[in-house]
């Protein structure tokens, strides 16, 4: 009896314990070892399915993954270097370019949007396409701490580039 309800107290504070120092802890990181750390596959796996867990009050599940190889890496750093020099002048534009291509791995996560609500208003607060944007920020917030509970690094932007045609 007690000795069982002492445990369970122990535990849930040590899960608590756990659960709060990865969400303060979780940052996004701008400069990324060269390489990807050994495992980072099975890791990757994990935080998919983490990500999938993620709230979503419609049940639409709109999150999709694509893990990027080398050619779309290229493409997705090159449009945002020229999205970069077009607001920022070329410097800033060659930074940007010079450090998203060190970055080793590229998973990218975008929302499905169906064709009968393309085009309605995000602003509309109980719409689906933003109830579906916002369990995407779930899903990557959830992916995010996994990978960050494996040791791992993440970058999650939204800046312009995530928004071009």
């Amino acid at each position: 009896g007690r000795t069982r309800l002492l445990a369970q107290a122990a535990s849930a504070e040590l899960l608590s314990s756990t659960v709060h120092s990865a969400l303060l802890g979780r940052r996004t990181v701008n400069k990324f070892e060269p390489d990807l750390p050994p495992g980072w596959e099975p890791a990757l796996r994990r935080a998919v399915e983490a990500a999938c867990y993620a709230p979503n009050h419609r049940r639409t599940e709109p999150w999709r993954f694509h893990l990027l190889g080398p050619r779309a890496i290229e493409r997705v750093c090159k449009l945002n270097a020229q999205l970069v020099t077009a607001k920022k002048g070329e410097e800033a534009g060659a930074k940007k370019l010079e450090r998203w291509r060190k970055m080793p791995g590229w998973l990218v996560v975008t929302q499905h949007v169906p064709d009968d609500i393309r085009g309605t208003d995000m602003n509309q607060p109980e719409g689906v396409l933003r109830e579906d944007y916002a369990a995407c920020c779930c899903a990557v917030q959830n992916l995010c701490l996994s990978l960050y509970s494996e040791g791992i690094g993440t970058k999650w932007t939204t800046g312009p580039v995530n928004f071009h045609p």
